[in-house]
Formats: structure tokens, C-alpha cells, sequence
């Protein structure tokens, strides 16, 4: 069993190839080109396309990415169909994605080539989706006897750029692989100078994935979005509530969070849904997550109430919750009230 995906021994066994007009979105007049059999392929090109797919994941642009279980892409099916299989089903599954990926384009998109291969990685069963996008001149030509296109004119027409961008998915069952994700891509639309992890549309729309994020992370940009949701309240008492709400939230003994939960113990409706509606806005989802607290353990430590006359009060965990009292006055300032033994003066 592989610790990674050893993109080094991808094996090309079965290929095949569908055309997809470009078209408005909602316009059957025209029709994606499909294939009725598999290409034939020679070594040469067996070794020309394990190149370009080996080339692209190991790329800075490759992105480890899920299957989202929230999408409405039918598309993870048809692949561990093709998968199961070991490619037995290739034909049929690789025309219902290409169906689908033409039903999903509008007029945005230019016409393209899909191609999609089943192979062998490290030994264990393997489909990869290469999705072109090509020039309205460089056209295929179906086969009359085979009903088919060759893979070589795929292949010429990568060699004589008339193909402008080319995306890659290589899809596994991780059941068999000691990884916690489906599969690796690598999108153009993915910048690799700020290496940011974006979803692209490729990646989400089409093959209905999101990208295998480091809990550390995902657990950074849960706790940003919602300090700076909860900074947006005109209450400023509930805002000290609500941070630290999220601060003790943060600091449970749980290895699982979620937005969804964050909201349903510690929030009023209202702001429960704006929540929700920024949330969906920023495109982070409320459903369970791991957690790690290794990039914000100093935030959620300490809360500070900063006022207008620059006096300021520092606490810890629970502590204006039991030491402090606030009221909201009705000139919009806010009385706060402590009562202690003075500890030090700094």
C-alpha cells in the first residue's frame, strides 16, 4: 500500500475521446460529439500522455482535492464506476460525463475535448480526466467506421498549440492508499506564485470536489470569518459575547467543529442566518471539520475590549463573563463595570 500517489507509475491501459461545441447555456441545438468506442493507442502515445498527466501533477499547480458530498456532480460516480470496472465501463461513463459537462457550460466556455483514460497507478485501479480547451479552427474529425475519434489528432493538436489550457484529475479508491483524499488535479486557474488553494471551476462544478485542506487552515479561516462576521453586529456587548463564545468553542475538548454548531449553541436566529448567508458568501461550508488550534492559539487565549477613549480591558478565557459587567447606555456608549483587587500597574 502507497503513502502517496506515485504519479511515476501511472500505467495508460484504455483512452478515449469526446468533442464538446461550444454552445449558450440551455441551447440543445447543438450536441456534444461523442465517441462509440476506444481510441486505439500505441505506445508512443501511451508514453506522450503519461508524460503530460506526470508532468501536470507534479507541477506546482496540483491540488490534492475530496469528493464533496454536498454536490450535486454526478461526475465521482461515473469515475469509480470506471474505476470498479477496470475500465470495463469506460465508453459509457466517459459520455455521461461529457453530457454532463456540456449541460453544466454556457456560452463562456470555449469548445473543448474531453479525454478520459483508465489505467493502473502503483498497481490499483485509476481514471484520469484531461478536459481541453481548444481554438474554434482546430477541429476533430470523427471516424466514419469506428464512430470514433483518434486520440492521435488529440495529441497533434497539443503539439501544434491549438489546445489553449488543459486541466488534469487523477482519481483513486483511497480505501487502497493510506490518504485521506480522492484524488490530485491541476488547474491553470490555480495560482501557483501566491499558492493559494482556491476551487476553481473545473474542480467544483464539474468534478464536484474541494481541496483537501490542512485542519490547521481550515480551522484559521473558520476562526477569521467568523471574528470578522461578529465584528459587524452593532451590539457591542453581544459582540463580546460571541467572541467569547468562539474562543471557548474553540478551546473544547472535541476534535471535530463546525460553523453549524458555532451558530446553534451560541447564537440568536437573526444572526444565526446572517451567519450563514456570509459564510455561503465566502463559499466555507458548515458542515464538520477537524480540528487544530496550532495557528491561532495565542487569539483565542485573550479577548480585548478596546473603547472609544482608548482604555482598554484584557482578559482571559471566561473572564469578562464573570468579572465584568457590561450595560449598553442610551447615548450608544457602554458602561463597563469591574470590580477587583488591583493585581499590578503596568
Amino acid at each position: 500500500m502507497a503513502t502517496i500517489l506515485d504519479t511515476s507509475t501511472i500505467t495508460i491501459e484504455r483512452i478515449i475521446v469526446h468533442s464538446i461545441p461550444k454552445h449558450r447555456k440551455g441551447d440543445f441545438s447543438v450536441q456534444p460529439q461523442y465517441s462509440e468506442q476506444e481510441s486505439s493507442l500505441p505506445d508512443g502515445l501511451r508514453v506522450f500522455f503519461k508524460e503530460k498527466v506526470v508532468q501536470s501533477l507534479q507541477s506546482n499547480k496540483e491540488l490534492r482535492v475530496c469528493y464533496d458530498t454536498n454536490s450535486v456532480s454526478p461526475v465521482s460516480t461515473y469515475i469509480n464506476q470506471i474505476i470498479n470496472s477496470e475500465g470495463a465501463d469506460l465508453v459509457e461513463m466517459s459520455k455521461l460525463m461529457t453530457k454532463y459537462l456540456f449541460e453544466i457550460q454556457d456560452g463562456q466556455n470555449a469548445s473543448g475535448i474531453l479525454v478520459v483514460i483508465s489505467g493502473k497507478i502503483s498497481e490499483s485501479n485509476t481514471c484520469i480526466i484531461i478536459k481541453l480547451e481548444r481554438d474554434e479552427g482546430a477541429q476533430l474529425e470523427l471516424n466514419p467506421l469506428t464512430k470514433s475519434f483518434n486520440i492521435k489528432d488529440v495529441k497533434d493538436l497539443m503539439l501544434t498549440r491549438r489546445t489553449k489550457i488543459y486541466k488534469v484529475g487523477l482519481f483513486i479508491d483511497k480505501s487502497l492508499f493510506k490518504i485521506k483524499y480522492d484524488g490530485s488535479t491541476a488547474d491553470l486557474q490555480i495560482d501557483p506564485k501566491t499558492k493559494k488553494v482556491v476551487t476553481t471551476w473545473f474542480i467544483e462544478e464539474f468534478l464536484g470536489c474541494v481541496p483537501l485542506e490542512d485542519p490547521r487552515s481550515t480551522t484559521k479561516k473558520f476562526y477569521n470569518y467568523t471574528t470578522t462576521f461578529i465584528q459587524t453586529i452593532e451590539d457591542p456587548i453581544k459582540i463580546i459575547k460571541y467572541t467569547q463564545d468562539l474562543n471557548s468553542y474553540l478551546q473544547k475538548n472535541s476534535q471535530m467543529i463546525s460553523a453549524k454548531e458555532f451558530a446553534d449553541d451560541y447564537m440568536e436566529t437573526t444572526d444565526k442566518n446572517s451567519y450563514s448567508n456570509y459564510l455561503n458568501e465566502k463559499r466555507f461550508k458548515m458542515s464538520e471539520f477537524p480540528k487544530n488550534n496550532d495557528y491561532i492559539e495565542k487569539q483565542i487565549k485573550t479577548i480585548t475590549m478596546l473603547f472609544a477613549n482608548d482604555i482598554a480591558i484584557i482578559g482571559k478565557k471566561g473572564t469578562f463573563d464573570k468579572n465584568v459587567k457590561l450595560e449598553n447606555q442610551k447615548d450608544g456608549t457602554t458602561k463597563a463595570e469591574i470590580v477587583s483587587k488591583v493585581k499590578s500597574i503596568c
